[in-house]
């Protein structure tokens, strides 16, 4: 009877050590199939993300083939943005706010920010001259059709982050951080982080670019302008980063540059900042996680 227990004994101990050795196989390749399942969904939305941002940027350069002088203003606004975003995100202030996720919307966001120009006449949009008093007023309201588009597809679609940060920046990237843009006057952080971001990429393009309206600035004259800007137009902790960078934005201009359509002017004409007075990519490690990061937070 002893060995018929001491049998029993082992052989319970074989079965059961058996069985866990089966059950641990299935949970390793049911946790491996979860692991392939997972990544195939990742995958996926990547694709759809990458379909949605192509189509987005193929619809805003649709809209801005009716101002042909502005060359690849959308591709560089997606470029000088990002590399600003990204340089913030190492900024202890922006760090709960400015994400990788953030990093990455901002460059497809950032080409919608002048979707309402639309609705603008081309008596005005591509007006060689001073605009008046009224026209001002006219182009301004590119902003608020802009924005009123993207929230329009909000209601229909549901919010998103993506759909957020283009309404904010299509909205307020006229804003001004004394209060005194438009359309609403907003004040200082009252304005999207997004929209003051871009507020810089979008007056450093338009001061280093030429126009229909006006010749090319120097890099030099561009800086400047900017600096002169911080704490009135601008976000002054955001100068102060985009300072440190702007060589980059430099190099970017230079990437860009076409030669022959733009010149450039080592002095301003027709104002300061042009005919409106306020008109105006990541590091390669990033573009992998930026990616990711984005579908994860959309």
């Amino acid at each position: 009877s002893a060995i018929s227990a001491l049998t029993l004994l082992w052989t319970c101990a074989l079965l059961g050590t058996t069985a866990y050795m089966v059950l641990a196989k299935l949970h390793d390749e049911a946790d491996r199939e979860r692991r392939r399942s997972d990544a195939e969904a990742l995958r996926q939305r990547q694709r759809l993300v990458r379909s949605r941002d192509a189509i987005i940027f193929g619809l805003a350069k649709l809209a801005e083939s009716r101002d042909p002088e502005t060359g690849d203003h959308l591709d560089r606004i997606a470029v000088y943005s990002t590399t600003l975003a990204a340089a913030l995100r190492h900024n202890p202030k922006y760090k709960n706010q400015i994400t990788l996720g953030f990093v990455s919307r901002i460059e497809i966001s950032s080409a919608l920010h002048d979707i309402g120009k639309v609705g603008i006449e081309d008596r005005i949009l591509r007006k060689p001259d001073s605009l008046t008093d009224e026209e001002r007023s006219l182009m301004q309201t590119h902003t608020t059709i802009g924005g009123a588009c993207l929230r329009g597809i909000e209601l229909r679609l549901g919010s998103s982050n993506f759909l957020q940060m283009a309404r904010e920046i299509a909205f307020s990237h006229h804003e001004r951080w004394d209060g005194t843009g438009y359309p609403e006057g907003l004040k200082g952080t009252q304005i999207p982080l997004a929209a003051r971001v871009v507020a810089i990429a979008d007056v450093y393009d338009a001061l280093s670019t030429k126009r229909v309206y006006k010749e090319a600035y120097s890099h030099d004259r561009c800086v400047a302008t900017i600096r002169q800007g911080a704490g009135t137009q601008f976000d002054p902790d955001l100068v102060e980063a985009w300072l440190a960078i702007e060589a980059r934005f430099g190099e970017i201009a230079r990437h860009y540059k076409d030669d022959a359509k733009a010149p450039e002017a080592t002095e301003p004409t027709g104002g300061e900042l042009g005919r409106t007075a306020d008109e105006s990519k990541p590091a390669p490690e990033l573009e992998v996680a930026v990616s990711t990061a984005a579908v994860a937070e959309e």
